[in-house]
């Protein structure tokens, strides 16, 4: 199964399915592609999903690009921002588990990127505690752009 196969196979968000970046709207400057004919679709499951969760604490976006598939959060890049972003990602995991479970078999392929809204607090110096915190949640960032050729 491949992205766009796993957003048609969820009923909540298929009908989001966007070409390439589109769902990014105006933060689709901040992801950076080699190939653009790679992209394989994108969805906003904050807007997507905000009727029918609306006090969750939703995640931004997901897409595809070259067989992998990128949850970005777009978020401001501040120190005190690191417990909303871990709690926006343990949500999109609960809500994968519960109403996604076309995606659950794609976890292997799959990485979550904060990408800040501005300046990022120096705060997050390497090896620091909250780096550690994203680190060990599984979460890239906060960088500015999300290079996603350059993603290991």
């Amino acid at each position: 199964m491949n992205f766009a196969d796993a957003v048609r196979g969820t009923p909540e968000i298929a009908g989001c399915l966007k070409a390439g970046i589109q769902a990014l709207g105006s933060h689709r400057q901040k992801v950076k592609v080699n190939a653009t004919r790679s992209l394989t679709g994108s969805v906003d499951i904050d807007t997507c999903l905000a009727r029918r969760y609306p006090n969750a604490q939703r995640w931004d976006y997901v897409f595809g690009y070259k067989g992998r598939i990128y949850y970005v959060e777009v978020h401001q890049g501040r120190a005190g921002e690191t417990e909303n972003v871990i709690a926006k990602l343990d949500w999109l995991r609960q809500w994968r588990r519960r109403s996604a479970k076309s995606f659950e078999g794609l976890e292997s392929q799959s990485t979550y990127h904060w990408i800040s809204t501005g300046r990022i607090d120096t705060a997050f110096a390497k090896n620091n505690r909250y780096r550690r915190l994203l680190y060990q949640k599984g979460i890239f960032g906060p960088d500015s752009v999300l290079n996603a050729d350059s993603v290991p």
